[in-house]
């Protein structure tokens, strides 16, 4: 599935907002000292893992804020579609979806003042993906190892999401919301794996896969316990694949380490009973950065999932759970909701 980490906050009005990755030899002969002696082959290096499928979505995005400098309205929209969007508009067209000049507007006048973290963020990306692609492919070694990956701005759509472009998988990283909603994450690995975990698991369950890729459709028609299986299961991942990192971290939220525990009980009954609800702004009083509802904190549902995940995990092989589907799936969501009400 994906990622949802939609938007808001004090940037709302400017954010359109969302739901929450062979190189062997024989070395030279040795020289022989003695007719007796014998040179012992050296085992082959390992092979190195491959580079990361990515399209950098940066470049274009500073000619464009390089060439805007001192523009402003109409001129700066222009630019930004001319430089920054035209060199990848099918990325733009058919996942990101171009809003209005008067959003990207203030999409940009959001953006401006987190730009010097935008620009440390861009650096620290690109040397953490190769890391993280080759750490996820150790873990994961059936992974699609072609998988294509765009990072760069996502006119404030989210900070990361898998997607189906034109019948092809791919995974997207937005800088520009880290900049602004998690500007003082350095160590970007967990996020990485998170994305590439969601990719993982849409290639190893077709049920998963069709279930996210309409998760983001008003005409939605999966039902909500599988985005908090799907949510919940790659943040179970993140934990292995990163145990050092930090809870809010994982969990890109301060407050969900602290605030979580104190309503789990609660949302787990919520949640179990509305397991099949299809109703994408029902989703959202979960799932998304500023819910509707004020008696919850933001996201709660990743907290709730990545619970579920350690619970319904109990016994079972990270294999098994990637592969968990259909009523087998349902009963076991269901069950360990109970077990966390008690």
């Amino acid at each position: 599935m994906r990622h949802l980490r939609p938007i808001a906050g004090p940037f709302a009005s400017a954010i359109v907002p969302l739901l929450a990755l062979a190189c062997g030899g024989t070395p030279p002969e040795s020289p022989i000292s003695t007719p007796a002696a014998s040179a012992t082959p050296s085992a082959p290096a390992p092979a190195p893992a491959p580079a990361p499928n990515m399209t950098d979505l940066m470049p274009a995005f500073w000619a464009f804020w390089d060439a805007a400098e001192g523009k402003t309205g109409a001129e700066r929209i222009t630019l930004l579609k001319e430089k920054a969007i035209a060199p990848h508009r099918a990325f733009y067209e058919k996942i990101v979806k171009i809003p209005s000049d008067e959003r990207l507007g203030q999409i940009l006048d959001t953006l401006g003042p987190a730009v010097p973290a935008l620009r440390r963020i861009d650096g620290e990306f690109k040397e953490q993906l190769p890391k993280g692609f080759a750490s996820f492919l150790a873990a994961y070694p059936d992974m699609n190892a072609s998988l294509p990956i765009y990072v760069g701005p996502s006119l404030f759509t989210s900070s990361g999401q898998s997607r189906d472009l034109d019948g092809t998988t791919i995974i997207f990283y937005g800088l520009d919301v880290i900049a602004v909603v998690l500007a003082d994450t350095t160590n970007h690995l967990p996020d990485i794996h998170h994305e590439m975990f969601h990719a993982y698991h849409w290639q190893r369950n077709p049920e998963a896969a069709a279930a996210g890729r309409e998760s983001f459709e008003k005409t939605r028609t999966a039902p909500m316990y599988h985005d908090l299986w799907a949510e919940g299961l790659a943040l179970h991942a993140v934990r292995r694949l990163d145990p050092d990192a930090p809870l809010d971290l994982v969990l890109a939220s301060k407050a969900l380490p602290v605030e979580g525990p104190k309503v789990l009980r609660r949302v787990a009954g919520e949640l179990r009973q509305r397991l099949d609800v299809t109703d994408l702004d029902e989703v959202g009083d979960y799932f998304f950065f500023t819910p509707k509802r004020k008696d919850l904190p933001s996201r709660i549902a990743y907290y709730v999932g990545m619970r579920l995940a350690e619970e319904v995990g109990r016994g079972r092989s990270m294999e098994e759970l990637v592969r968990l589907q259909g009523k087998e799936l349902r009963e076991a969501i269901e069950a360990g909701l109970r077990r966390l009400e008690t």
